[in-house]
């Protein structure tokens, strides 16, 4: 059973600008798999002086799930992400934390791209085709962070970005 486990969590690819979709994709599999999952179908059971023994037990079952959750999803993001996560009680807590800091990390980098390509100018190093090929390239990682520009306004600035 371990190997199994260790193989599912080497399924679960380490977070980066372009995979959020499929990195959550695994994950959800890999938790569901293991049943691990319990932490994102079921709230925190609230235990009282009357519980039961299986309300007891119910709880213990559902914290492991959500340790090991948790361990999980910070194995599998980069290390300059962590220390924009910050520790949470609970694992719906801690993704929901990841995806807003993913949406924030995307946005600067759509707005870094954006940048490049709107003052990219032909310096005379190289040739005009691999500038071409270098907005090119930047306007390929727009659309991977899902953001397109108009084709006429591409070669408007491509246009644009050579010397008269």
């Amino acid at each position: 059973m371990i190997s199994i486990q260790g193989s599912l969590f080497s399924t679960v690819p380490i977070l980066s600008r372009d995979n959020y979709k499929k990195w959550r994709e695994d994950l959800d599999v890999a938790l569901f798999v293991i049943e691990l999952d319990l932490a994102f179908r079921e709230p925190n059971p609230i235990i009282t002086a009357t519980s039961t023994t299986e309300e007891n037990q119910k709880l213990e079952k559902w914290e492991t799930a959500n340790r090991k959750c948790i361990i999980l999803m910070k194995r599998s993001i980069p290390e300059n992400m962590k220390d924009s996560v910050g520790e949470m009680d609970t694992a719906t807590e801690y993704l929901t934390v990841i995806k807003e800091v993913f949406e924030v990390f995307q946005s600067a980098e759509k707005a870094e791209l954006m940048n490049q390509i709107l003052l990219a100018k032909f310096d005379g190093n190289g040739s005009v085709r691999e500038h071409f090929l270098e907005i090119s390239s930047m306007v390929k990682k727009l659309k991977d962070l899902e953001t397109n520009l108009d084709d006429d306004f591409l070669v408007s600035l491509t246009l644009k970005s050579l010397p008269e």
